[in-house]
């Protein structure tokens, strides 16, 4: 009877852990934004050491989470920017408006169009911040979230750059090269690997068709790492990312 009691103890104490929100690494804030569709999405915030400080926007690929970008977050206070890194829908520790998070594989294609009001969500925070400058945001995505970023970024004009980690023609029905005409001469970075097929592809005829877009630069890696996993198997490529291209487009008041 004990031991029975004792394992069913041990049960709940497991699911209760398993429920619970991942810690936010040191110096992000743990955050829920409310979607104007309801949902609830959770982030982690990295507040700007001085006041006025420009904002990124991190964005993870498919079947992934927030803690996808700690270590480039942590790169971009060092710098001098703010940071934010959300779960989308189904991602996470996000939840849908019942309370519940069906996971990624149940999400139906306007759910995924729906991620867009994830990422305003976190810009809508981002403006409500005294010491971040929400006029001057950039978007870093990956895989889904590369897509994202470019049809978020071309739908508003505060978003001065995008970064696209193995963007793709049609992710769940995310379709940005007929966004690219309205990105404007605003700074875009493709990168991809090339042994990654699809998103080398993709990529190649993104940079043909954002010829509006000041400047577009394609990174092509050798291999096959998709999305996030490109940062991990490249070293110094978040070095690339924030040193290389944003505080050269996006750069930080000194």
């Amino acid at each position: 009877m004990l031991l029975k009691l004792t394992i069913t103890v041990l049960g709940l104490l497991l699911a209760l852990a398993g429920n619970a929100m991942a810690a936010a690494p040191k110096g992000a804030r743990e955050l829920t934004l409310t979607t104007t569709d309801g949902h609830s999405i959770a982030a982690w915030y990295w507040k700007p050491q001085k006041s006025g400080a420009p904002a990124l926007i991190l964005l993870h690929m498919l079947g992934s989470d927030k803690s996808a970008y700690s270590g480039m977050a942590a790169k971009l206070v060092a710098e001098g920017y703010a940071a934010i890194a959300i779960d989308l829908r189904g991602h996470g520790d996000s939840l849908f408006p019942d309370g519940g998070n069906p996971g990624y594989r149940a999400l139906t294609e306007s759910d995924f169009s729906g991620m867009l009001n994830d990422v305003k969500a976190a810009h809508e925070f981002l403006a409500t911040q005294q010491d971040v400058d929400a006029e001057r945001v950039g978007v870093i995505g990956a895989s889904i979230g590369a897509n994202l970023a470019i049809i978020y970024a071309s739908s508003d004009l505060r978003v001065r750059t995008a970064v696209a980690l193995s963007a793709g023609d049609d992710y769940k029905g995310l379709r940005p090269a007929s966004f690219l005409e309205r990105f404007g001469r605003r700074p875009l970075y493709l990168i991809c690997a090339k042994g990654d097929d699809y998103s080398w592809q993709s990529s190649v005829a993104l940079e043909k068709l954002a010829r509006a877009a000041d400047p577009v630069s394609l990174r092509v890696f050798e291999g096959k790492a998709h999305g996030t996993k490109l940062l991990d198997e490249h070293a110094g490529l978040d070095d690339t990312i924030v040193s290389g291209w944003l505080l050269n487009y996006l750069p930080p008041k000194r």
